[in-house]
């Protein structure tokens, strides 16, 4: 992943009407999507848990399938042993703003961050994860221990959108008070705050990238309901804040996979 910057003004203005712009597209297979019966995820996890959360994007030549199968065979038997556990998945709709193109969100967690430990220590360990590189263009894993329980559930009648922020060090609250003053606008319009992951620690294919400030899940009861927001007026007085707050940003629309 380049460790671009995006230029704010453009970010908060501009770019994210593309936001909107996607809605377009997807309202068009919203009929279809609702007559296939898709079961609700559920993520339950406890105070204490080791949450993992991985956005991959994979190659597609027959020696990078095969090399994931072969990942497959032996990461995850190896992990179960110390309590991996695949909670959760979904799908990415549109990258209205990244630098590469993840095909989901997965969820995975651990008994406690001393058992994610435990795996990484494994002697069998480093030769498996040195694999990656061969079988995704970019992995990135954004981890973090649980500091109070979680409990949601990914409706497949909503939609979800995800923002990784980097903040400037210059104003490290900025990005809050952005977020503190939409969310009266995003609640009025269908939306809510479900799980922020604040500092985590991270993992990356690439060399040069770097861990971003904050993972910023919402649910979305349909979906133009940010570019609803983007119109209010506590969006619009919230904008100085974005762009001194943060220097850098990825967004994500997700669904859940049937």
């Amino acid at each position: 992943m380049k460790n671009s910057t995006i230029p704010l003004k453009t970010v908060a203005l501009a770019s994210l009407s593309l936001f909107a712009a996607s809605c377009v597209t997807a309202q068009q297979n919203t009929d279809a999507k609702q007559q296939i019966a898709v079961q609700a995820t559920q993520l339950k996890l406890k105070k204490g848990q080791y949450l993992s959360i991985t956005l991959p994007e994979a190659k597609t030549s027959e020696e990078a399938t095969k090399a994931r199968q072969e990942y497959y065979k032996t990461a995850f038997p190896l992990g179960s042993k110390f309590g991996l556990k695949r909670e959760a998945a979904l799908k990415i709709d549109t990258a209205i703003i990244s630098d590469y193109k993840p095909s989901g969100v997965i969820f995975f967690s651990y008994p406690d961050k001393q058992s994610e430990a435990g795996l990484a220590a494994h002697s069998k360990w480093p030769a498996i994860k040195a694999s990656r590189p061969n079988i995704w263009k970019n992995l990135n894993i954004f981890s973090t221990e649980l500091a109070d329980d979680i409990n949601i559930t990914f409706d497949p009648a909503k939609s979800y959108t995800l923002v990784i922020a980097w903040k400037r060090d210059e104003d490290p609250d900025g990005y809050d008070k952005y977020l503190k003053g939409i969310e009266p606008a995003v609640e009025r319009f269908g939306g809510k705050f479900i799980y922020k992951m604040h500092n985590p620690s991270s993992e990356f294919n690439s060399a040069s990238a770097t861990a971003p400030s904050q993972l910023t899940f919402v649910e979305w009861n349909t979906l133009d309901g940010f570019s609803k927001v983007q119109a209010s007026d506590e969006y619009k007085a919230s904008v100085p804040h974005f762009q001194s707050g943060v220097k850098k940003l990825e967004f994500y629309r997700m669904s859940v996979v049937k």
